[in-house]
């Protein structure tokens, strides 16, 4: 009698059989990648790509990885606006997991915006926390100790009858990830609009605070340097997130791919800016990045091609939570609070003390190479055989085609000279009473209260004032 809680063997598509069997058809729009996309793909490795290798480039090359279709946009904006008078306190710019800016007297601030949309539309509980918890290891991944959250939320419309399932999931995620971590939400937004309706905006933003000298690159350096994946297990949370929830559409009447949105334990981040903070100080690392977005394939990727290295990953050495969890389910599971380090064999001993001091768990899963290629076992089977920068960095960056819509400018010569003056007391009341009762006018302190604004005492301004104000105290 067959074992049903035993994982069946596996069938692997190896690099060899990608090379022996050129013709065979790969799922590749499924994942999300065009037709052009994936013949590049072809070009790239001169071979048709493994089911492991197409799996990454569907992940990387997603709007939500590569910014395909914004990064001609974000890059011209970038150099237009600004100055050498700028720069000149930027310490770390685009390209690495936050930027750092210089505030004077050795301090740095580093700081980072993302979104976890269509997550919380699907689960807005988890979408809305685990986007919490990854901006906060972007913000550790740079050596910098987290002092602050922010949060902009954008909702449908609030009669609609979906809206209070999203709203309430939403702010509830944000308030509970970050509480638990300890970290002041010190200010925000919240706006309500149809046009988010069934796609709201959950944009989340950490803040941290370090002496210059403790800043860290996020670059794979060193021949022989070990690769150590530490914190939570992998599992199957997540799967196909990015690729999917960033490349698809929810719209009525549309097939939609809705894959398990990641689960998230703020009490094991929590451990986990301890921990990475004292390896840091202990000069133990060469470079941490954290994995969020696309897992392992976009942590050793990124790295790799970062430091211009090379990197050969054992993917039966990463610790999972589910065992019948299959390699291609491995390198793209999006499983919460884990952290990717490079580290010198001669201080692994050290790292590992520190490790077990923290109760974290991890393992060793790869070294770095110098021959520029990622390349990925498992059990033996070679499963991945790419160039990193092709994975991470030189994707497919498209002009598409735009207009400004006509009715901007009608809307910028609809003035207020066109309204209608009231003529007695009862319209200007009831005019009055309904902007008043607008909820994009009315109070927000139903959601704002629901954040801790003055954990560590450091908050010195916060909801509902202007701006959030902390101090940058040693």
């Amino acid at each position: 009698m067959t074992d049903l809680a035993q994982p069946a063997p596996e069938t692997y598509d190896t690099v060899e059989d990608a090379h022996s069997t050129p013709d065979q058809e790969m799922p590749f729009r499924e994942l999300g990648l065009k037709d052009d996309e994936y013949a590049r793909i072809c070009e790239i490795l001169s071979r048709r790509p493994t089911n492991a290798e197409l799996a990454m480039y569907s992940v990387m090359w997603s709007e939500h990885c590569s910014y395909k279709s914004s990064k001609k946009h974000l890059a011209a904006q970038f150099g237009a606006k600004t100055t050498e008078q700028m720069r000149e306190h930027m310490l770390v710019g685009m390209g690495q997991n936050a930027g750092v800016v210089d505030i004077g007297d050795g301090w740095a601030v580093t700081f980072k915006v993302e979104s976890h949309n269509h997550p919380s539309f699907v689960e807005p509980y988890q979408g809305a926390a685990t986007g919490v918890g990854g901006i906060v290891r972007d913000i550790i991944s740079m050596g910098a100790r987290p002092v602050a959250c922010m949060d902009q939320l954008r909702f449908g419309a609030p009669d609609h009858p979906d809206t209070a399932r999203v709203v309430t999931g939403v702010v509830a995620g944000v308030g509970g990830y970050g509480n638990c971590l300890g970290l002041p939400n010190i200010g925000g937004e919240t706006e309500f609009d149809p046009t988010y309706q069934g796609n709201p905006l959950v944009n989340a933003l950490c803040v941290g605070v370090m002496r210059h000298d403790d800043v860290h690159l996020a670059n794979a350096e060193g021949v022989g340097n070990k690769v150590v994946l530490f914190g939570a297990r992998t599992g199957g949370d997540g799967i196909g997130g990015a690729s999917i929830l960033a490349s698809e559409t929810f719209d009525e009447g549309m097939p939609t791919k809705r894959p398990s949105v990641q689960v998230g334990d703020p009490f094991m981040e929590k451990i986990l800016i301890e921990c990475c903070l004292e390896l840091f100080s202990a000069g133990l690392v060469e470079a941490i990045q954290d994995l969020g977005a696309a897992g392992i394939s976009c942590a050793t990727s990124e790295l790799a091609a970062n430091g211009s290295v090379g990197m050969h990953v054992h993917l039966e050495n990463v610790l999972l939570r589910d065992p019948t969890l299959t390699a291609g389910e491995i390198l793209m599971s999006e499983s919460q609070e884990r952290m990717m380090a490079i580290v010198d064999p001669a201080k692994l001993d050290d790292f590992m003390a520190i490790i077990d001091k923290w109760d974290v768990e991890a393992a060793v899963i790869g070294e770095v190479t110098g021959n520029g290629r990622l390349t990925i076992d498992h059990h033996g089977k070679r499963i991945v055989d790419v160039d990193p920068k092709t994975v991470a960095s030189d994707g497919p960056v498209y002009d598409r085609p735009y207009a400004r819509p006509a009715w901007q400018d009608d809307l910028q010569a609809d003035t207020s000279a066109s309204l209608a003056r009231p003529s007695d007391s009862a319209t200007i009341a009831d005019q009055v009473r309904r902007v008043l009762l607008d909820p994009n006018q009315a109070s927000k302190g139903w959601v704002t209260d629901q954040y801790d604004r003055y954990v560590q005492g450091n908050t010195a301004l916060a909801q509902p004032d202007d701006a959030g104000v902390v101090r940058v105290d040693e």
